[in-house]
């Protein structure tokens, strides 16, 4: 299932690349941060979040390929395949006789965004800015992660914490500048993401993820 929708993307954004406007690929850094809260199990009063050390932020590469087409009125759609890690960094509990116990709990995501934008260049000028908003999908691929699998004595505490869900959706949000150079444009961006989805697999845990991100690419106009 996973590889069927990742080679749908891709088949979607190569047909797209040849019938709109610009095509575009980057890359950077995305950080991400997980909100996790969590509410009482039936007829227990215990909490797992009380025994366990969560590091919350993640840091990953972010790759992408961007497709643009414009609207008129400088207003213009963007779609995007990407790539990055989210998750949390580890999962620590330390036992009744003080040994630590720990696993990472990272997933790698593969998704499409589809913003709408404004951009303005100025005039007499290479530079130009650029804003746009909108909702992006992420979809889980490759093998559990390590926590999903742990099964030493304490699996309780870690398996909570590290199956995700499938699809995690987030609204987006991004900032650019852009300097024509050649036959295209050098953009940079700065990206915030907003987590709607509950990421986790479990019925009392509640997580939701906030990203932050910078790139550099490169745009290329494929139409006038």
């Amino acid at each position: 299932m996973k590889k069927t929708i990742v080679i749908l993307l891709m088949s979607w954004i190569a047909i797209q690349a040849h019938t709109q406007n610009a095509i575009g690929i980057r890359a950077g850094f995305l950080g991400t941060h997980t909100s996790i809260a969590e509410y009482e199990r039936i007829e227990r009063r215990d909490f797992l979040l009380d025994s366990v050390e969560l590091s919350t932020n993640v840091g990953s590469v972010l790759a992408a390929v961007n497709v643009d087409f414009d609207l008129g009125k400088n207003l213009f759609l963007s779609t995007g395949f990407h790539y990055a890690d989210k998750g949390l960094a580890q999962v620590a509990y330390t036992d009744t006789a003080g040994w630590l116990w720990t696993t990472p709990a990272r997933q790698k995501y593969m998704g499409l965004s589809m913003l709408i934008g404004y951009h303005y260049n100025f005039r007499d000028s290479k530079f130009g800015v650029q804003l746009a908003t909108g909702l992006q999908a992420d979809f889980a691929i490759g093998t559990p992660n390590g926590g999903a699998l742990f099964s030493g004595p304490y699996y309780k505490f870690f398996m909570p914490f590290s199956r995700f869900n499938e699809v995690d959706l987030s609204w987006a949000t991004e900032a650019g500048v852009n300097y024509k150079l050649g036959p295209g444009d050098v953009i940079a961006r700065l990206s915030y993401l907003y987590g709607l989805s509950d990421v986790l697999e479990d019925a009392f845990i509640v997580a939701r993820s906030m990203s932050l991100g910078i790139s550099v690419g490169y745009s290329i106009r494929l139409s006038k």
